[in-house]
């Protein structure tokens, strides 16, 4: 619904951050309690499940970064439009991004449908890893476009800065997930054991009917009669727009791209030179990394809303304190993660099902990776995604390349090459993460992101 007194471009700036914040926080812990379950089920079906979940969620990652693209695109032109008050514009870009999604997940769609198995050869998977992960694999990527829609509708709202309603979505789409997750996996109430395949059709089935509730919400609820996040009653096509999208998209994509390729390569480097142990470890410590950042996502997530409405409003310096509040909570944050991740590393590890060498393997990215990048990579994550707010995604781009590409996998492959052990890969982490952060002060301290005019049509 359209707001009076918008409290994203007015009023006190904590109270709007955690307005918008706090709700997608919710999703990602219940988002991040599903991950746990998947992580724990997944887990009892061995080694090369874990491993074979590993691969495939980088393929997708890979796969997904124009999706990706298109959602941050789809962030900064519905903030601004809706700080500007431009509110019949925002049914217009929801369509335009729904367009460029449903062409890109088709063809990925056709890539899983028949090259599955192939994608996961190219990463070293060995026979046993190959059966498990192509079962997760080629249905996840099939089923691509009902995901995206989801998270598209999603950040339309948020981006309005109504991240309660998603929220109430999410929270049954998590629910039936949880329920689904170990139900479809290990075959009950009277149904087949899907094993990992059936983490993927959970997924799958649970954001079909996210989309159904949000959708129904949109249209039957009596409060959202006005809302301007809805599908337009006469679909147009507007070329300017397109590429507006594009243009926001593209950089962003390949930034996308370039985190999913250095995750292939990092996979692919500990697959060939430490063996699938190390691989299980690296898969199990990422998801638990993931973890760690929920909050810290759900305040990037803020920034992004509060930065393009108050650049869509005018407000230059009141988007620049926001930054500086949200770089400071995130920096707070994840300083107390670090510390109890290093504290508790071999419990959280072996509950995930971390056993063995991977137990060890993953203790060590534990004890390197939190306390020694943490706090720069929140703040980096900051100030990407408050650029991100602005429409400005080249120096993202930028950042991603020197950090990850030029540091991360270089480094990792020259340590991997002369012999040196796991945790100088996790250490090559480190450095990636270092440059990354300076990279993105420099490009946030350039200014250019205050002076970007965004074409909303």
């Amino acid at each position: 619904m359209v707001r009076k007194g918008n409290a994203v471009t007015e009023g006190s700036i904590i109270k709007a951050l955690l307005i918008v914040a706090i709700p997608i926080v919710i999703s990602n812990i219940l988002q991040s309690v599903l991950e746990v379950v998947d992580m724990y089920f997944i887990g009892q079906l061995g080694e090369d499940a874990i491993a074979g979940g590993t691969m495939s969620i980088s393929i997708i990652m890979f796969l997904t970064t124009v999706l990706f693209g298109i959602g941050v695109a789809c962030a900064a032109l519905t903030s601004h439009a809706y700080g500007s008050e431009r509110y019949e514009r925002i049914s217009v870009i929801l369509a335009h991004a729904l367009y460029l999604s449903l062409i890109v997940s088709a063809a990925i769609a056709v890539i899983g449908f028949f090259w599955s198995e192939d994608l996961l050869l190219l990463l070293g998977a060995d026979p046993g890893v190959l059966t498990e992960g192509s079962k997760f694999l080629r249905p996840t990527l099939v089923g691509l476009f009902v995901m995206i829609m989801l998270s598209v509708l999603v950040i339309a709202f948020q981006s309005s800065g109504d991240s309660r309603t998603p929220m109430y979505a999410m929270v049954a789409v998590n629910i039936f997930n949880i329920v689904l997750n170990p139900t479809l996996i290990q075959g009950m109430a009277g149904l087949p054991a899907f094993g990992i395949a059936g983490s993927a059709y959970a997924s799958i089935i649970s954001r079909s009917i996210g989309i159904i509730l949000l959708l129904a919400v949109i249209y039957l609820h009596p409060a959202f009669r006005n809302t301007p996040v809805r599908l337009p009653k006469k679909w147009t096509f507007e070329p300017q727009l397109i590429k507006e999208i594009v243009c926001i998209a593209v950089p962003s994509a390949i930034q996308g791209g370039v985190r999913s390729f250095g995750f292939l390569m990092m996979t692919s480097i500990i697959t060939i030179f430490y063996g699938m142990a190390a691989v299980a470890a690296y898969g199990i410590s990422i998801r638990l990394d993931m973890l760690g950042f929920i909050v810290a996502m759900g305040l990037c997530a803020a920034i992004t809303v509060m930065v393009g409405q108050n650049l869509g409003a005018g407000k230059v310096e009141r988007a620049e304190l926001s930054i500086k509040y949200a770089v400071i909570l995130n920096a707070i944050f994840m300083a107390c993660i670090a510390i109890s991740y290093y504290s508790h590393a071999g419990d959280l590890l072996a509950f995930f099902g971390a056993e063995g060498g991977a137990l060890n393997d993953s203790i060590l990215f534990m004890h390197i990776i939190p306390p020694f990048s943490y706090v720069i990579i929140a703040v980096a994550m900051t100030l990407g995604f408050a650029m991100n707010g602005a429409g400005v995604t080249r120096p993202g781009m930028y950042s991603a390349i020197a950090g990850q590409i030029f540091t991360q996998v270089v480094l990792a492959a020259f340590f991997a090459h002369l012999g040196y052990p796991i945790e100088y890969i996790w250490y090559a982490i480190v450095y990636g993460s270092v440059v990354t952060f300076f990279c993105d002060l420099f490009f946030y301290h350039k200014g250019d992101w205050k002076r970007k005019q965004l074409d909303i049509g």
